[in-house]
């Protein structure tokens, strides 16, 4: 069953961006890593990845996680823009000024940084269709 769900993942995020075998096995490490640590019921997680971001705690620690291992965020769990500037261009390449507008938008620091990561999620999702999840 679990196999299943990291297939979406990887054909989710291949929708998103032609992504090298190598990028999709480390995608889909992360993925295992992230729904170990945080528990999040496969249901709510494929939710979000059709837009409906739950409120729900375990669904957050699996965002937090996954922006840390693709490096959106340190350990420290402040945003690392540098990095989200570069996977954007990559993601939307040639659309800087829509580059631009995502990250004033979505990369906003939040005391909580699940909640941070969440919020950046939920809106790259709503504003450029971006899933990272």
């Amino acid at each position: 069953m679990q196999l299943l769900f990291v297939a979406v993942l990887v054909i989710a995020l291949v929708q998103v961006n032609s992504l090298t075998d190598k990028q999709k096995e480390l995608l889909t490490q992360h993925y295992n890593q992230c729904v170990a640590i945080s528990k999040v019921d496969q249901a709510v997680l494929q939710k979000a990845r059709a837009g409906d971001f739950a409120n729900d705690p375990n669904l957050k620690t699996h965002i937090k996680c996954i922006s840390e291992k693709i490096g959106f965020q340190g350990t420290d769990g402040k945003f690392r823009r540098d990095v989200i500037e570069k996977k954007l261009k990559e993601t939307l390449p040639g659309d800087n000024a829509k580059n631009a507008k995502l990250i004033e938008t979505c990369v906003v620091a939040n005391k909580d940084p699940q909640l941070q990561a969440f919020n950046a999620f939920k809106c790259l999702y709503t504003n450029a269709k971006i899933n990272l999840l």
